[in-house]
């Protein structure tokens, strides 16, 4: 019985330690876009493979939430800063399973509409009230809050998300309703040149 007591304070312990790491990670982060000190090291960047790239990473987490990831749409190339893009496109994809039903889906869009790259996640998960959407991208806000303490969200993602969008000049839209799911699209100003 001593060995597992051990093992459990073990466990917590790690789990623990993982979430304060992500939390300094995601507050170092948020800084760094605030203080606008880094230079946008623009290049284009293909949001479909980009997409697509940021699924695989994320594939596990979503088969231990038992949540489907699917992606559609075609190739759409932005002038952007490939590391903040490939962040927001994650946080979005983590959001998305984190909040998400068990045997739920989230899916990923990436194409143009009407000459402006877009990027769009979609899930089926808890959805957001109407008095909650607007402050979702402010630091720390969470529509669940025991949600988030149980699967160890910082809620600082979506406002990193917003922060970089800003950054690209990108707008964000949001559709959602509680119960039913969150859809959010990201929209990218058409480009000068790439």
């Amino acid at each position: 019985a001593g060995e597992e007591n051990t093992r459990q304070f073990a466990a917590e312990i790690h789990k623990n330690a993982s979430r304060l790491l992500t939390l300094i990670n995601d507050i170092i982060r948020l800084s760094e876009l605030d203080s606008g000190n880094r230079q946008l090291e623009c290049e284009p960047v293909e949001l479909y493979e980009t997409a697509a790239e940021c699924m695989d990473l994320l594939r596990l987490n979503a088969a231990r939430q038992n949540v489907s990831m699917h992606l559609s749409g075609e190739s759409a190339t932005v002038c952007a800063d490939r590391q903040l893009i490939e962040e927001l496109i994650y946080n979005l994809c983590d959001n998305a399973i984190r909040y998400n039903n068990r045997g739920g889906s989230v899916s990923v869009k990436a194409g143009r509409d009407g000459g402006q790259a877009f990027l769009e996640v979609a899930d089926t998960g808890i959805g957001i009230s109407a008095e909650h959407r607007d402050r979702i991208f402010e630091r720390f806000y969470r529509v669940d809050k025991s949600r988030s303490r149980e699967t160890g969200g910082t809620g600082l993602g979506l406002a990193i998300v917003k922060h970089i969008a800003s950054r690209h000049g990108a707008q964000i839209l949001l559709e959602s309703e509680k119960g039913k799911g969150t859809k959010i699209r990201v929209v990218f100003p058409e480009p000068s040149s790439l």
